[in-house]
């Protein structure tokens, strides 16, 4: 007799009661109509069920597993050097059940994964899940009768793994609050263990937000052909509840502001998720353009120091050569008043020839990438690429790649990228020796995943910056005149977010109009894209005056404390010299601010009466 999930019965139960929640099954393989002997993926195909495949997608080799029976019913089997992969098409949004049951024999071991991204080497992992083995993220111990769940974090939960008889599991994904948990249960001891719960868009040891796609699922026996083999069966991906998504509102469609010389405002954008029914994610960024007239001379944008004897060489621990790419990425507040406007030419890479070599694999090229701004803190799409050969990497000095159609930098978070593959024991992870800065470095392997810190948090040690430069040309244009809060963002079902817009006329001369946009990417599929334009005019008369007489401020210039005194004040906000909010101070007659804080410079007070009229004092700390 075929046997069934207690989960499924109690399943079918709950719908035949009338359960509220409408459940669709997209995806139910027992394994039954397939013959025994044959491949896994070869066999579903053939039926239609196209959601079988491989690690490197090549059914019916090596990776596939084979169609077996384990006691009267017909499973999948797989031992040492099967890779099956279980596609789940790609869900960013719903509520899902991924349930399946696995048989280990005696003394045998196991693994499976859930995969935010399939792509091979390069996917990215949402969960994983060892079974008669425990696993520091590193290396596997056996284990009999547990098992290591890394899950948002290293090593999250134990697994109450059993022999020789089906255990249950399911993996319940709520895309839509961000939450996934997972649970366990035997044929023995069929009442259901919830292990664990973890916020699902993250990577499976919480080292990145990732996004909370459900791409797919990956089984493999992980060490040996003398431990590892197990059977699978009764897989089912169930969505729960109506499809959903987020649905993205902007209050603001266009923003007109009006100031006067050297002052600074400021301007709400408030974002809405009300009507969305999954979580909504956004990123932004002001664009301010291309520049025009003649180019100026070259210059760069990086973090690391000149190269010098304090130069670090880093290599991974690999046992075969592997695809390396490292980057750094540049906010546009970085590079706003130098190069914003201008275009990258060129990217360049610093590799050093070691006792052990290059570090490269011989005959292997260098890609240079340039990417745009993308979401969870990752890249966007890329915007050029160029190959170097091998015969044409410099050592010892900076190899460098010119693009054939130069990148524009107009206010977006760019990434600058160099992909190499690392010979064994290679050392071509190039640092500078100083000290770390936060995005002055990052890894990924295989040509794809989620990009990883290279600080010290996740290195053995502090090597500094990684040395990786862009090369820009043209004619830089005004870009420190606005800024936003933040740059990115996520709102639950029904929540709200807010953006600042802070401007300011530093340096700006009465009747100068600035021109920009803001930028908004988003996960809501009917709003990916929207573009708020952005004009300030420079406005002698843009300042309302206190109508009870002008505030007193007091010691300007200061070295720490300042006073402010007038009547009917009701707040007093402070900004400083590229126009960013940095405090609100409640007030009445007298306030007394230690400006010192906020560090040496310009500083703006934005005086508040109770009648909302406002003044702008401007002080200098030194």
């Amino acid at each position: 007799m075929k046997k069934v999930s207690l989960l499924t019965m109690f399943v079918a139960m709950m719908l035949f009661c009338g359960n509220a929640f409408a459940q669709t099954v997209l995806i139910n393989d027992d394994f039954e109509s397939y013959t025994v002997g044959n491949k896994i993926a070869v066999e579903a195909q053939a039926a239609g069920n196209d959601w079988w495949t491989t690690w490197s997608n090549n059914p019916g080799s090596a990776e596939d597993g084979v169609i077996a029976t384990e006691g009267d019913t017909k499973c999948g089997h797989l031992t040492y050097n099967n890779d099956q992969v279980l596609l789940c098409g790609g869900i960013e949004s719903g509520t899902y059940d991924l349930e399946f049951d696995i048989y280990i024999p005696q003394g045998k071991n196991g693994y499976f994964n859930i995969l935010h991204n399939f792509n091979g080497g390069a996917s990215t992992w949402a969960m994983q899940a060892y079974l008669h083995l425990t696993n520091n993220g590193s290396a596997s111990t056996a284990a009999p009768g547990h098992g290591t769940i890394h899950a948002g974090s290293n090593g999250t939960a134990d697994i109450p793994a059993v022999y020789d008889e089906w255990m249950h599991f399911r993996l319940h994904v709520n895309s839509d609050t961000d939450v996934a948990e997972f649970f366990f249960s035997t044929e023995s001891n069929p009442t259901e263990q919830s292990l664990c719960t973890w916020q699902w868009s993250l990577d499976s040891f919480g080292e990145n937000t990732v996004g909370r796609k459900l791409d797919a699922m990956n089984f493999y026996p992980p060490e040996n052909a003398a431990t590892s083999e197990y059977y699978l069966d009764n897989f089912k991906l169930t969505q729960i509840g109506e499809a959903t998504a987020p649905v993205i509102e902007f209050d603001t469609d266009e923003i007109e502001a009006y100031i006067a010389e050297d002052e600074a405002d400021a301007v709400d954008i408030n974002i809405s998720n009300a009507e969305g029914t999954s979580i909504a994610d956004w990123t932004a960024w002001i664009d301010f353009g291309q520049g025009e007239g003649g180019s100026t001379a070259p210059g760069q944008i990086h973090y690391d120091a000149e190269p010098s004897e304090n130069t670090s060489l880093v290599g991974f621990q690999i046992d075969e050569p592997t695809l390396c790419e490292v980057a750094a990425m540049i906010p546009g507040s970085a590079y706003a008043g130098a190069a914003m406007g201008t275009k990258i030419s060129s990217v360049q890479y610093y590799l050093v020839e070691s006792t052990s070599g290059l570090g490269i694999e011989a005959g292997t090229p260098v890609t240079f990438r340039v990417y745009g701004q993308g979401l969870n803190g990752q890249p966007g799409e890329v915007l050029a690429e160029k190959v170097v050969p091998y015969n044409q990497i410099n050592t010892m000095d900076w190899t460098v790649a010119t693009f054939d159609t130069p990148v524009d930098l107009t206010g977006y978070n760019v990434w600058i990228s160099a992909e190499f593959t690392q010979s064994v024991d290679g050392y071509a992870i190039v640092f500078d020796g100083t000290a770390y800065q936060q995005h002055s470095g990052y890894y990924r392997f295989n040509g794809g995943g989620a990009f990883n810190s290279l600080g010290p948090d996740n290195m053995s040690s502090d090597y500094g910056c990684l040395h990786i430069r862009a090369n820009f040309i043209g004619t830089p244009v005004p870009a420190t005149w606005a800024t936003l809060s933040k740059p990115e963002g996520s709102m639950p079902i029904g929540g709200t977010d807010e953006v600042t817009v802070n401007l300011n006329t530093i340096g700006l001369s009465a009747g100068e109009n600035m021109a920009a946009a803001i930028v908004f990417k988003t996960n809501d599929p009917e709003n990916e894209e929207v573009i708020i334009p952005l004009t300030l005019h420079v406005d002698t008369d843009a300042v309302i005056e206190n109508a009870e007489g002008a505030y007193n401020v007091y010691p300007n210039p200061t070295t720490g404390v300042v006073a402010v005194e007038g009547e009917n004040i009701s707040a007093i906000s402070i900004y400083n010299a590229a126009g960013q909010l940095v405090n609100v101070v409640r007030a009445s007659e007298k306030a007394t601010i230690d400006m010192s804080v906020y560090g040496a410079g310009v500083y703006f007070l934005n005086i508040i009466d109770n009648a909302n009229n406002t003044t702008v004092q401007r002080v200098v700390v030194k």
